[in-house]
């Protein structure tokens, strides 16, 4: 059927009406039978309306693209994509060279805790420095130079699970965060997200990541970001 996007146009709320919601911009207001969130970092502002107050702690993360040495001991097909656990907050990733002429390594949950309308975008010398030791002591032959490091949001769940769910009062609206660990999973979240929005419910079990866990409901829950 096709689809109209409106780039550039921030959602301020979105409020549940009798037949669907309607979606407040600043270009106006739409109404839809049914409305699919995947908003992020912004996701307890634009659900507000809808009495939505989620627990989720907000930081700004970094990635930095390294050229390697040899180009070829990086390639897909020698070097994997990775995951190193340290300890109870060391973290480091990466991948192959893939897109660039480079190879892509980060810190998970390295970064400060900031809001989305108020992060710095500026790359945090700190975890800079901390990625560097672990790619100097760890990966000698891909640690530089540095081509660039950039920022991203991560938007967490105490528990660091994803949130894939309808609004108990208003099934019409779906949510889904992702945690920070979605983008493997994209195309499967945005399956069942097209089933809830289409059908009503999902054809996949989805009790991890409902609403009303105790994760998102016990204000005691202890927080653990590692995955």
């Amino acid at each position: 059927r096709g689809a109209t996007i409106r780039a550039n146009t921030p959602v301020r709320a979105i409020t549940p009406v009798p037949d669907g919601a309607e979606v407040h911009t600043d270009a106006g207001t739409f109404h839809a039978r049914r409305v699919v969130v995947t908003s992020g970092a912004w996701s307890n502002q634009v659900l507000r309306e809808a009495g939505i107050s989620l627990p989720l702690t907000v930081t700004q993360e970094q990635v930095t693209y390294f050229q390697p040495r040899q180009l070829r001991d990086f390639a897909p097909e020698r070097f994997p994509i990775w995951i190193w656990h340290g300890g109870a907050r060391d973290c480091f990733y990466g991948f192959p060279i893939h897109g660039e002429v480079a190879i892509k390594a980060g810190q998970d949950v390295g970064g400060d805790v900031v809001t989305a309308d108020t992060r710095p975008f500026e790359v945090n010398p700190r975890s800079r420095a901390d990625l560097q030791r672990f790619m100097d002591t760890y990966i000698p032959g891909g640690a530089g130079p540095e081509l660039y490091t950039k920022t991203c949001l991560y938007t967490l769940t105490p528990d660091r699970d994803f949130i894939i769910d309808t609004l108990p009062e208003h099934p019409q609206i779906a949510v889904a965060i992702g945690a920070g660990h979605a983008f493997q999973f994209a195309s499967l979240i945005g399956q069942i997200l097209s089933q809830l929005a289409l059908e009503g419910e999902a054809a996949y079990p989805l009790d991890t990541f409902q609403l009303d866990r105790p994760a998102l409901t016990d204000p005691n829950f202890p927080a653990s970001f590692m995955v």
